[in-house]
């Protein structure tokens, strides 16, 4: 029996709904995106500076596109146990989420599930208000296949939400808005009321299925429209059934729960999709069809139309047959929708709005992007007072006005609006940033995509400046004829067009920037505003400030659209090949001898249309070796260092490098001069009789510092020694150092500490703190700068919460440029909450000053009677009894305390209180032996600091410095844990508030799927009960060894990439955890000007913003090279951006990261662009290449495929030309779109650069259906094997012609490369091709031979003498094959309705024979074998994203002598898995002899349509049984997000009830396939909820993460 565990290791990419919110903080403006079961929580951040190459924050100008430099930030990311189908905001007033002016969030799942989740600042996580649960089997439809995923709509003013299910039925939730609650009703503590389900039918009887729904403005209860489709009907029946799409708005009585109808509109076209409300003045809503855009509201039924192609109308005046009861209902023979009075004719555009997504840009302007990108805009037309954009001041529609903006965006799944510059909230509740002084509006819009890249665009609108698609000028506040009447009248205010008294000037120029006939305009009226601190006011009656009055000047565009910001993504993955890894250089890996590695990537083929690409994927990160020192050079050393040092006689881009290499070994250091050339330095004050513990520069990289055990040693940038301080004897020596700013700490062997400090003026350091018995393990130094929000203390969070003044008034600060030190004037809390929750360099304290508090905190001292800020220097100290202490330095002042640190909680809070007793009997938590304190993030202005731990087996621990703003709610229910842990609110011994000079942190960790420890051996003793034996101990150092090295600015010089900083973990299973800081020339991908198209008069395409990090940490494992000793950052000419490393056989190497990767994502990723969609690839392992199958779009021509028809079954020769054009009357064809084909060739492709380096074209209409390696009989070989390339293709040309195929078989030659293309050395070869009836679905090898499904029937073929195929057995299939899989003499096929087949091959005489099938209607996506030893099984994904476990058991009763494949497992997947490759395990090592011990498992890399990545690997039954206890215990033990079951949403879900259940019996869920997500998240647990389930199931914590660890060893082939 086979058993298997399944983990996500790449979670999904694709974009599917996105929603924005005040969620995280309540300035936050929030971006929630849905990859699958992920939710990404971004925030739209801004950045005031550049990142230098020596990574100082330097002040830089704005950005092109967005001058506030905004950009995402990932704040956080959950993995839920369900897919999402749809979310949207909340604003509840009555919890105290919605008092703090935050939202909450509400989240559909399938098949009729809703949760509502609040974000919690103290942990950073998810907290489930409440889970709504709707699937009843009374509210289920019968013999209902097709379930549609519930759909979720919210009222715009949060009265209630509505939930779409079931086809037709409707769930309503209402919310409660009254604060108060009422002791006599339980239900009032809760924010809704109850909810209530109800069906659309019951309110009018015509609803046969919901389309669509949304509630809509601004209406006294809350108004639902309701898209609904009367009678199913489709192209083909447009005679019998059109227009069969209504519009239902019905008034949501929530009390009364009554819905009367306000007005409905029926007959509208039968592709009508979408509904889209227009906020207010405007009202109503438009309809989506493919063809046009309809506007309905109460006064203008039936609607007013725009039409984009020519087929709107034509769908309505095809002739209607004889009446017959089945052609549904009558259809009026006028529909007014079609009339040209109502219908404005864009019809030669020829355009269609199927995939199209459309957001609002203001009150009556809609941004439109279409399926393949293209952006437009259409304006809806009023009356002439009704005035347009923001001024507009009623409602109706007379016509539209649409312009093609000549660009293209990306292929969009969603759209969301975001707002900029503060929460503004107009009476129809659409929020945006309008300045009427200006007459400008600035809006994001995010474009989520599921088939490419997602962007986010901003889109500035200046109101009454120039004419933009027709000849038709609108001022902001009138019409063409109000304005011309009325030119210099001032701006109608309007409910959007509120005037903005106070406007910040550098707050306007950075979101709009400041024209120069603004400028003239501004300072003609006596308003010329200059600084910061000036004030803006109403400019007088009659000055209109943004009006152009010189008809010579040039007239700035009315839309300004620019990329800012991009989120990559990869997905569809449609097909997937695995091949080996090219290096750009010729330096070889060495790993240990008994590690035997293959560095494979995988490449898969994704996107659509123009963004089509390869996406190659790699999970360890394979450094760019350029010089590799031996052994022999370099005497064993285990330590090495780096540093920069200012020289006078030096260029400024000399000294960014880096001048010094230290390496050190127990008994020698060694110094080396870095340049072109490496020399060793031997005249010098270094000290090099012994080892070294540090080395770094100092006194602002003037100085260089070397610790030596008994010393340190002060030297210059010349390597002359300028003090020396004596340290310590032959008993006590310095083991440990820890260096920020000018202090350094240094820990002795007996547990002594020093510190250290170094002053400029006098170029010396002096000793100011000793301690002895500080019992101190490790000990990290963190500077916090001057008004730095990232450590904070309590003093200053409080006065911030206090203060009275919570305006929009810019901070009045001013820099004294000879101390750096800022004098503050007045400051305020503007993007207060983003900085609580990542950290600015911005000061934002408090409007109150800081003298009238005293200057007694930290960071804060008062000279001449003005307070000024300086920076802070805190010693995170880890103690030997497992405490972590934050001392204020230079008197070692406690700030923040936290007991039993190694118990590892979720979260951590400051303990103030009284010490526990008898704290020896505690039992203790993880053994940690280095701590280290940095700050990291996408750029130096906004820096989170980061708590990185080490423990003793090799973990790493990551946790992240958040700001405590709440003092009075209770302990978290996920915080520390311990017995002196505190139940009642957070405050000191005394009862009172905390002390207000302690630090209001909180430290939150982090969870990563890196498992770094090493696998323990274990050895029987009884029974199933294992004793893990004694590992060898390593070599007493003499120094403490450092494993977590940090590093700044590695990555890729010059515009070729991005530069990173982090730390680089050393020791068995090193790993990186980096976090993006862009680089300096690098740009996002930016709006495309389409083909044969200008971009649109009053449009202005901005360039694309400079690319910045997520800031999200990223840990990515390098184990490619063995064991890494130590490691250096290395900035000089020959490794720019670099670093260098030594590693377990003592090889120094001075590397590069790989420019073409971003690693600022789960995976490092590289995404190659082809313009063109790729379909299939496989990989030549013998010439090392890949072949692709690609396709570009082309026209379909009926007449051409009938001719190659012809042709092809030979009714025609070549050359004669078949006349089937019929002469149609006078016929007017503009306007109209058809339909497009792909043209099919094969590329060949390198493995360097991705390049295609040699092209084998098809035939018309031939499309690649499957493409694979096989290895076939040949005699050219001595093996008798040879490596051919398969092709198997399908011609369809016509739904009355037969559909063909054909069989090409190709060899990969070698040539004479071109002169400047040295990859250009393979070629095709056309050996030999078979023209087959029925097109070639699927193909594999099979022990020499050639397996085709040639539709219905699958034939094995014979390459005889490697020229022609001939087929010696035959077996009759299912449908549609489109899956063929071999191991040895056996095969396994699938179908896309009939599930799978097993089959045996027999060469002699030849015969295939099905030895089972799975009698399951199953429509399967991909399949593969699945092998553990002896045991065989086979894998297959279905439709309904499961994964199935079926087996060949002969000697079983229920598979009828085998006919039947017993079903041994399934699991719900949550993606619908396209592409299985299957991989032999690692081997495990070499025996006693040398001889390698192969592994006997296979497991499968699955890649999904949602660009995700699958492994599912074999396990034994006794580890099975192992983790399936802890798996049931963790489904129990641990909350899940949003309320979900882990265990339900495992359970497979199916169409049709198998005709036999799976063997065994249990609870519902996963059968013998385990949830490897749930497993994996085990390891992040805090220490006392590991060991609460290992005690549970009678295993222990070690033996756990063994069992994991074992299960995953040998798969890291990426």
């Amino acid at each position: 029996m086979t058993f298997a565990l399944s983990a996500t290791q790449h979670a999904p990419s694709g974009i599917e709904h996105v929603a924005h919110g005040v969620f995280t903080g309540p300035r936050a403006s929030n971006l929630l995106v849905a990859r699958g079961s992920l939710l990404q929580v971004f925030v739209l951040s801004t950045s005031g500076s550049s990142v230098g190459a020596d990574g100082r924050g330097t002040e830089s100008g704005p950005s092109t596109v967005d001058e506030a430099g905004r950009r995402l930030t990932l704040l956080a990311q959950f993995s839920l146990a369900g897919v999402i189908t749809s979310m949207a905001a909340v604003r509840l007033p009555n919890t105290a989420v919605g008092l703090a002016g935050m939202d909450s969030l509400l989240i559909a799942f399938a098949d009729a599930k809703m949760s509502l989740v609040e974000y919690s600042r103290s942990t950073a996580s998810l907290t489930t208000v409440s889970i709504h649960y709707f699937e009843r089997d009374e509210l289920k439809k019968e013999l209902t296949v097709e379930k549609a995923p519930p759909e979720l709509r919210v009222d715009p003013q949060s009265r209630c939400a509505a939930l779409s299910f079931y086809g037709d039925r409707m769930a309503i939730l209402p919310f409660r808005h009254d604060v108060a609650h009422d002791a006599e009703d339980p239900s009032s503590k809760y924010p809704f009321h109850p909810s209530y389900v109800f069906k659309v039918s019951d309110i009018d009887s015509k609803v046969r299925r919901i389309i669509d729904f949304v509630f809509l403005f601004d209406f006294f209860e809350p108004t639902l429209a309701i898209l609904y489709e009367t009678h199913q009907s489709w192209t083909g029946r447009l005679a019998a059934r059109k227009d069969n799409r209504g519009l239902l708005v019905v008034s949501v009585n929530t009390s009364k729960k009554t819905f009367p109808v306000l007005y409905q509109s029926q007959h509208l076209p039968y592709n009508s999709t979408q509904l889209i409300p227009m906020p207010s003045p405007l009202g109503g809503l438009l309809v989506k069809s493919n063809n046009a855009l309809i506007y309905v509201d109460q006064t203008s039924l039936p609607g007013v139309a725009i039409a984009f192609n020519a087929f709107y109308g034509r769908e309505h005046a095809l002739p209607t047959p004889p009446p017959a009861e089945c052609q549904g209902p009558p259809n009026p023979r006028d529909n007014l929708l079609y009339h040209k009075t109502n219908v404005t004719d864009h019809k030669s555009w020829g355009i269609t709005l199927e995939g199209a997504e459309i957001v609002q840009v203001n009150p009556d302007t809609v941004l439109v992007v279409c399926a393949d990108g293209e952006l437009f805009v259409v304006e809806m037309v009023g009356h002439d007072d009704a005035g347009s954009g923001w001024a507009r001041r009623n409602g109706g529609v007379r016509r539209f006005r649409a312009t093609r903006c000549g660009v293209r965006a990306t292929v969009p799944e969603t759209l969301c609006r975001m707002p900029v510059g503060g929460r503004l909230v107009g009476a129809a509740g659409l929020k945006t940033f309008y300045n009427e002084i200006l007459q400008t509006s600035c809006v994001y819009v995010f474009v989520g995509s599921r088939l490419s890249d997602s962007l986010l665009l901003k889109v500035v609108e200046r109101s009454g400046v120039i004419e933009f698609g027709d000849k038709i000028a609108t001022g902001s506040g009138s019409s063409a004829t109000a304005s011309s009447s009325a030119p210099s009248s001032a701006p109608t205010k309007s409910r959007y067009g509120r005037r903005i008294q106070e406007v910040e000037e550098d707050d306007d120029d950075d979101l709009y920037g400041e024209s120069e006939t603004t400028a003239k305009a501004s300072e003609k009226n006596g308003k010329l505003r200059s600084g910061a601190n000036s004030t803006n006011t109403t400019p007088p009656n009659g000055a209109v400030v943004a009006t152009v009055s010189d008809e010579s000047a040039e007239k700035p565009a009315r839309f300004t659209l620019g990329v800012i910001d991009v989120l990559a993504g990869l997905g569809p993955i449609r097909d997937m090949a695995v091949g080996e890894f090219k290096r750009e250089t010729s330096d070889e890996y060495t790993p240990d001898d008994n590690t035997l590695r293959r560095e494979l990537e995988a490449v898969c083929c994704v996107g659509q249309g123009v963004y089509g690409a390869l996406g190659i994927l790699a999970r360890n990160i394979r450094p760019e070796i350029h010089t590799t020192v031996d052994q022999d050079e370099i005497k064993g050393f285990k330590e090495v260092w780096t540093v920069k040092c200012f020289d006078p006689n030096s260029t400024a881009a000399e000294n960014q490098y880096h001048k010094y290499l230290i390496m050190s070994n127990e008994n020698t250091t060694t110094v080396l001069q870095t340049g072109r050339e490496i020399n060793q330095v031997t005249d010098s004050g270094f000290f090099t009789a012994g080892c070294s513990v540090f080395v770094t520069s100092v006194l602002n990289e003037t100085a260089i510092m070397q610790v030596q055990p008994n010393g340190v040693l002060l030297l210059s940038y010349d390597g002359k020694l300028i003090q020396n301080i004596e340290i310590g004897d032959t008993d006590t020596w310095v083991v440990s150092c820890s260096v920020s700013d000018n202090y350094v700490v240094l820990l002795l062997c007996d547990g002594g500490l020093i510190l250290l400090k170094s002053d400029e003026t006098t170029r010396s350091m002096t000793k100011v703190f000793e301690k002895k018995d500080a019992s101190i393990s490790s000990a990290s130094l963190y500077c916090n700068p001057a008004g730095s929000m990232s450590l904070q203390t309590v003093e200053t969070v409080l006065q911030r919460q206090g203060r009275a003044d919570i305006g929009n008034s810019e901070a009045n600060t001013e820099t004294d440029s000879s101390n750096g030190k800022r004098k503050r004037d007045s400051v305020d809390d503007e993007d207060d909450d983003d900085d609580d929750l990542y950290g600015t360099g911005k000061d934002t304290t408090n409007a109150v000053p800081m003298a009238d508090a005293g200057n007694d905190q930290p960071g804060m001292s008062s000279a001449n009677g003005e307070t000024t800020l300086s920076d802070s220097v805190y010693c995170f100290a880890y103690k030997e009894d497992g405490s972590l202490e934050v001392l204020l330095l230079p008197e070692f002042t406690q700030v923040f305390n936290v007991p039993q640190f190694d118990n590892l909680a979720a979260s951590i809070f400051d303990y103030n209180g009284p010490a526990a007793e008898n704290t020896e009997n505690l039992e203790r938590g993880a053994d940690i032996n280095e701590i280290l304190v940095l700050p990291l993030g996408p750029d130096a202005q906004n820096l989170d600091v980061y708590l990185m731990a080490r423990t003793e087996t090799g973990d790493l621990i990551i946790y992240k410095a958040l700001v405590q703003d709440d003092f009075s709610s209770p302990w978290p229910a996920n915080a520390q844990v311990a017995s002196y842990t505190p139940t009642t609110p957070i405050k000191n011994a005394s009862g009172s508030l905390p002390d207000p000079n302690r630090l209001a942190l909180i430290l939150v960790r982090v969870p990563h799927s890196h498992m770094s420890r090493e696998l323990l051996a274990y050895q029987d003793i009884e029974g199933d009960k294992l004793k893990p034996l004694p590992k060898p101990r390593p070599n007493a150092s003499f120094v403490k060894r450092h494993y977590l090295r940090p590093f700044k600015n590695v990555g890729s010089a010059g515009n070729r990439g991005s530069l990173y900083s982090g730390v680089f973990m050393t020791g068995k299973k090193p790993c990186w955890v980096m976090a993006n800081q862009g680089g300096d020339t690098e740009r996002a991908p930016g709006l495309e000007v389409i083909e044969g198209m200008e971009v649109a008069k009053g449009l202005k395409v901005e360039e694309t913003a400079k690319v910045f990090g997520k800031g999200f940490l990223r840990v990515h494992p390098s184990i490619v090279d063995g064991e890494i000793r130590t490691f250096a950052e290395l900035h000089n000419m020959n490794t720019p951006n670099g670093f260098v490393y030594i590693n377990e056989k003592g090889l120094l190497r001075l590397c590069t990261l790989p420019w073409k990767f971003n690693y600022d994502l789960e995976w490092p990723m590289c995404k190659i662009p082809l313009r063109r969609v790729p379909h299939k690839i496989a990989y030549h392992f013998e010439s090392e290449t890949y072949i692709m199958a690609a396709s570009t779009p082309s026209a379909f021509n009926l007449s051409k495929a009938q001719q190659a028809a012809a042709l092809a079954s030979g009714a025609i020769e070549q050359g004669f030309e078949l006349n089937v054009v019929e002469e149609r009357a006078k016929e007017d064809r503009t306007g109209l779109y058809y339909p497009s084909s792909g043209a099919y060739s094969l590329e060949l492709i390198s493995p360097v650069d991705f390049q295609t380096v040699d092209r084998f074209p098809l035939e018309v209409d031939e499309v690649v259906l499957c493409c694979q390696a096989v290895s076939l009989d040949s005699k050219q070989t001595t093996s008798g094997k040879k490596l051919f390339l398969a092709v198997g293709t399908g011609m369809c040309r016509g739904e009355d012609l037969t559909a063909r195929g054909r069989i090409l078989i190709f060899d990969i030659i070698d040539v004479v490369p071109e002169i400047d293309n040295p990859q250009s050395c393979h070629k095709f070869k056309l050996l030999h091709t078979v023209d087959e009836k029925s097109p070639v679905t699927a193909l594999c090898g099979l022990n020499g031979y050639l397996v085709c499904a040639n539709g219905s029937r699958m034939i094995i073929y014979n390459f005889e003498d490697s020229e022609t195929l001939n087929g010696i057995a035959f077996l009759d299939t299912n449908i549609y094959v489109n899956n063929l899989t071999s191991i040895k003499n056996t095969l396994v096929l699938s179908d896309v309705a009939k599930g799978v087949w097993f089959i045996g091959f027999q060469e002699d005489p030849p015969k295939l024979k099905m030895l089972g099938k799975d009698y399951n209607a199953m429509q399967v996506y991909g399949c593969e074998y699945i092998v553990d030893d002896n045991a065989m099984g086979f894998i297959a994904s279905d439709q309904e994203r499961n994964m199935h476990v079926l087996s060949y058991m002969p000697d079983s009763f229920q598979s009828y002598e085998g006919q039947k494949l017993i079903r041994k497992g399934e699991m719900h997947m949550g993606s619908r898995i396209q592409k299985f490759v299957r991989l032999r395990k690692l081997p495990v090592g070499r025996n006693r002899y040398g001889a390698i011990i192969f592994s006997k498992q296979y497991f499968c890399i699955g890649g999904a349509l949602d660009g995700s990545l699958n492994y599912t690997i074999p396990c034994s039954e006794k580890l099975y049984k192992r983790l399936y206890v802890i798996y049931s215990r963790m489904v129990t033990n641990i909350q899940p997000l949003a309320g979900l079951n882990p265990r339900g949403y495992r359970q497979a879900q199916l169409r049709n009830k198998p005709l036999s259940t799976l063997t065994g019996s249990g609870p519902p869920g996963p059968k013998s396939i385990l949830d490897g997500d749930l497993l994996l998240s085990y390891v992040s647990l805090p220490i006392l909820q590991q060991r609460e389930i290992a005690k549970g199931v009678g295993s222990s914590v070690e033996r756990i993460i063994d069992d994991l660890i074992e299960v995953f060893t040998g798969t890291d082939y990426l």
